[in-house]
């Protein structure tokens, strides 16, 4: 692998993943709290909200992850001492506290042992939390239902995940298994696995195509792998022409994910995903460019 290759891989990877126990804080370790406002209002649970390194130059490698509850507070524990940014929202557009996408306008905080860093209060865009959970007037069962909401409230995330794969093979049928795909892909980029997100990435999409969050995500898993470069690219394209699209539908004519929302809402939430399509393909186009001319220097080498 070329140097440019790894140091990408590396910057753009999600790292480390330190999941957040009950019990005794470990020795040496610190605690993060705080709150989550939603621009536009909506729920407020269901934010994952991380702390990041301040010399980890990628900002991936997420120390300590939880996410919000119902009044959208959040605490983080056994993040060992140091100098970290907190971050809050989807794994790959992170909104830094205070508020904002811009690293370079986060605010540094320090974790003592033994010492809580309180009032960490900022807001993130509407569609950065999670989907609500299912409920049981769309499973099929109790038991359907009872299954899914055990998974999707594991905050460990290796039992996480197997409880989701788990719930994939008992429940081939559910309504419910885009947002099971979408946990287990989120959960694997987590993990440093982008081709078994990637994998995820595939299925979410068979059930829902058109979902302009689960097209950028997998173009992401791909483009962190390097696996398939055109696939990349391709889902990363197909985003942006469909967020092109979106904005022009009259109310009557959005999806219905869409339905029922205020223009507050839906302003927020279209500029929040048009962004996040456009920065994508962006991204991707430059691992591509990355990826050619690693490829180039090879070749001359070889000569």
């Amino acid at each position: 692998m070329s140097r440019i290759a790894a140091v990408m891989i590396m910057a753009l990877s999600v790292g480390s993943l330190f999941a957040q126990t009950p019990g005794r804080l470990a020795p040496g370790t610190g605690i993060v709290t705080g709150s989550i406002q939603m621009d536009g209002g909506g729920s407020l649970a269901g934010v994952r909200v991380a702390v990041v390194a301040t010399d980890d130059p990628s900002g991936a490698n997420l120390v300590s992850l939880t996410e919000t509850d119902a009044a959208g507070r959040f605490r983080l524990t056994d993040i060992p001492q140091g100098h970290y940014y907190v971050v809050a929202g989807k794994v790959s557009s992170p909104i830094y506290f205070p508020g904002g996408s811009d690293r370079a306008a986060a605010k540094e905080i320090v974790v003592e042992p033994a010492r809580t860093v309180s009032s960490i209060n900022f807001k993130v865009p509407a569609d950065s939390r999670r989907p609500p959970p299912v409920t049981s007037t769309v499973t099929k069962n109790a038991l359907e239902y009872s299954a899914y909401e055990k998974a999707t409230n594991e905050r460990n995330i290796y039992t996480r995940i197997k409880l989701l794969q788990g719930f994939e093979k008992s429940f081939p049928e559910s309504v419910a298994l885009p947002r099971v795909y979408e946990d287990l892909l989120d959960s694997y980029i987590a993990k440093g696995d982008p081709n078994t997100a990637a994998d995820y990435g595939e299925k979410w999409l068979v059930m829902e195509p058109d979902n302009v969050w689960a097209l950028v995500q997998v173009s992401r898993a791909y483009g962190i792998s390097q696996s398939d470069l055109r696939e990349a690219v391709r889902y990363g394209e197909k985003a942006v022409a469909i967020v092109a699209k979106l904005k022009t539908l009259p109310v009557g004519s959005r999806p219905a994910m869409f339905r029922g929302y205020t223009p507050m809402e839906w302003t927020s939430t279209i500029n929040a995903l048009d962004e996040s399509a456009k920065k994508n393909i962006s991204w991707v186009r430059q691992v591509v460019e990355w990826h050619q001319n690693a490829i180039n220097a090879a070749v001359r080498t070889r000569r």
